[in-house]
């Protein structure tokens, strides 16, 4: 296991410093954990509590809002469905992204799962009906040795095949999140390219500069009987025309704070950091102006 050194960073303006140093190539080779609370207004502002975990792919290095809840365990939630896609690949039960999940009939509260999806609509829409059909196929003990290999979270899967994500026994930090989502970037996750490129390709994707894309899986958790806050997620990554910045954002709150204070959360966050300057500026952008910092493939 790499050496983890924490520390806190002041800030210094619009533009963080570390930040920039780190865009620069500087940087111990231990991996580090940076903590800048100055971060954390951004939660004050939504009036949520949580963390942000920033991370240059391929660096040594994450910035983090706040150290305490970075390595606290969550639900996941629906930002599971990034791993568990991956499992179905691998596993078999899923063969590609237009693969279509029938409506078993039951009407849900949320409209958009009551009818037949393919896979990568089913992620776009967060359907549970869908995942919890493949979990099924996926069966436990495959699921377990899968969440052990690809080391996410804490890999438990109590709680019932059908609910360990939503409200079972699984937990990952926000710091465990930026890992998972970096390796699968990387292509170093233990599973193959096509099924990792399938899995990085289904995250939902927008554009929010000319030159600036960001792909993120968003996630709500609320325990059954638990009148503690509901946990909030956004989990992806920025592209932009050089390089690829990582992020997870988990904010704890009442829900009808949550929907909107994730989102709000981190693109306060990242603006701040730099990572994403001129947001909103897409006028003009001629077709396909988005240059994707990630490569067409993976490697073995």
């Amino acid at each position: 296991m790499k050496p983890v050194m924490r520390r806190r960073a002041r800030w210094m303006g619009p533009v963080m410093v570390v930040v920039a140093g780190m865009a620069a190539g500087a940087g111990p080779a231990a991996a580090a954990e940076i903590e800048i609370p100055e971060w954390r207004k951004a939660f004050v502002e939504q009036g949520v509590a949580g963390s942000v975990v920033v991370r240059r792919l391929g660096e040594n290095r994450s910035y983090v809002s706040d150290l305490d809840h970075g390595v606290r365990g969550y639900l996941p939630a629906s930002t599971f469905k990034i791993p568990h896609l991956l499992i179905a690949l691998e596993t078999g039960v899923v063969r590609d992204l237009q693969q279509v999940v029938p409506w078993d009939g039951r009407e849900r509260r949320v409209a958009a799962w009551n009818r037949d999806r393919s896979v990568q609509q089913a992620v776009a829409v967060s359907s549970v009906p869908v995942f919890q059909t493949i979990a099924r196929s996926i069966g436990e003990d495959r699921m377990a040795t899968w969440l052990q290999r690809l080391g996410y979270g804490n890999a438990a899967v109590s709680g019932g095949l059908e609910r360990f994500w939503l409200d079972g026994g699984l937990r990952v930090t926000p710091l465990q999140q930026v890992d998972f989502v970096e390796r699968l970037l990387l292509g170093t996750l233990p599973a193959s390219t096509r099924s990792q490129i399938a899995a990085r390709d289904a995250v939902p994707g927008e554009r929010l500069a000319c030159d600036v894309a960001i792909r993120g899986k968003t996630g709500w958790a609320h325990r059954p009987g638990d009148d503690g806050p509901d946990t909030g997620w956004w989990v992806g990554w920025v592209e932009r025309p050089h390089d690829v910045w990582l992020f997870a954002t988990v904010v704890e709150g009442y829900p009808e704070r949550i929907r909107e204070a994730r989102r709000a959360v981190t693109l306060n966050v990242l603006g701040k950091a730099g990572i994403l300057p001129g947001i909103g500026s897409t006028g003009g952008c001629s077709e396909g102006a988005v240059t994707a910092a990630l490569p067409a493939s993976v490697p073995e």
